[in-house]
């Protein structure tokens, strides 16, 4: 359903909502033509479509499409988490033709406002803003993928992006979800990511921020870790004090 939300040359955000969403076939074909290397995660955008999916007990999720001129050019797949005050931004994308319009600058300005809301919702004053995970440029595979992963950094440090000091390894998927048979992802293996926090307005003029929390809102309530998993206490071990 539309947002009532335009953005750059007439483009204009469509909520995906429920299992029997018209538009959620959509929203998975381009996830996969936007990110072919992630196919194992399509499961995981048909359960965010529910907005709360049992195996998701933490997270408010929020699957949303870009169109302009009749054509679908962006998907946008986001979290709050219901137990901070944050959110956790899984994918932004668009395809090619698209990009340079501002229209990645704008789908991060619609997320911030929409953790403000759904803050509110469940309790809050407002949202800090929101993790994402980013790739490393000195983990590529070729100098394409280099470029690829330069880009991505770039573009969330432009939205105000404050790279975290933390070693951040990404689970290959959320545990024990009801909806991917471990099998599935025999030959998934763990990356080591970038942890960056986009800030809101809330966020940016906070004092200080919590390491410990935000590390903790992605591992224990998106990824359901446990506070002992080797990720969580690798990720924290070197980082003196709670606070930036």
């Amino acid at each position: 359903m539309p947002l009532e939300k335009h953005g750059p040359n007439g483009a204009c955000l469509h909520e995906v909502i429920g299992a029997d969403s018209p538009l959620l076939d959509i929203a998975c074909e381009l996830f996969l033509k936007i990110f072919p290397e992630d196919h194992r995660y399509v499961p995981y955008i048909r359960a965010c479509a529910q907005q709360r999916h049992p195996s998701h007990p933490n997270t408010f999720d929020h699957v949303w499409l870009v169109k302009q001129n009749e054509e679908w050019v962006g998907l946008r797949v986001f979290s709050y988490i219901i137990t901070r005050d944050f959110g956790h931004g899984a994918y932004i994308g668009l395809t090619n033709k698209v990009r340079g319009q501002g229209l990645g600058k704008w789908l991060v300005k619609q997320t911030l406002e929409q953790l403000d809301l759904d803050a509110r919702q469940f309790g809050k004053s407002a949202s800090i803003g929101y993790l994402v995970e980013v790739e490393r440029s000195v983990d590529a595979k070729s100098e394409a993928d280099r470029l690829a992963d330069e880009r991505r950094l770039q573009f969330h440090r432009q939205c105000g992006g404050i790279i975290l000091p933390v070693p951040f390894m990404e689970p290959v998927m959320i545990e024990d979800v009801s909806y991917i048979d471990p099998a599935a992802l025999k030959d998934e293996s763990p990356r080591p990511m970038h942890l960056i926090l986009i800030p809101s307005s809330a966020g940016i003029k906070s004092a200080n921020l919590d390491i410990v929390d935000l590390v903790h809102g992605l591992y224990l309530d998106v990824y359901r870790l446990k506070e002992d998993h080797e990720f969580v206490r690798n990720a924290l071990s070197s980082f003196v004090g709670g606070h930036i």
